[in-house]
């Protein structure tokens, strides 16, 4: 049962996500914590995070983050989507809710960019 919960959620996406390591800040309500991206699609973001701090799906949070190779800072709406224990981390799922045209042109960018390297994983991998 637990294998098709996962396959269900990577159905769910409709971008592949290309593995991308970069800090991340975060600020839910007023509380900023410090996280790290682990993937990365034109319409959302795997985050690790401290433990510490659960947070509900469905929560708005504001993300705050540079690109990467890039140049490019990247101020993003998001709602998180899933959030659970990692080991010593959480991984937190957000959906990009609000993103300036110029910032989902450079994401898509970014995202096609890394997915076609050789270390990225393809775009879409089905």
């Amino acid at each position: 049962m637990l294998l098709e919960r996962r396959h269900a959620e990577r159905d769910r996406r409709h971008d592949g996500r290309v593995p991308a390591v970069f800090a991340v800040r975060n600020l839910i309500g007023s509380r900023l914590q410090l996280g790290q991206a682990e993937d990365i699609a034109p319409s959302g973001i795997t985050l690790r995070r401290p433990r510490d701090v659960p947070v509900l799906p469905q929560t708005p949070l504001t993300l705050l983050f540079d690109l990467p190779g890039a140049g490019i800072r990247i101020s993003v709406g998001g709602l998180v989507i899933t959030d659970r224990r990692s080991g010593p981390f959480r991984r937190t799922g957000v959906q990009f809710i609000e993103l300036s045209s110029e910032s989902a042109a450079r994401l898509a960018e970014f995202c096609a960019r890394e997915g076609s390297s050789p270390r990225g994983m393809p775009m879409n991998p089905r």
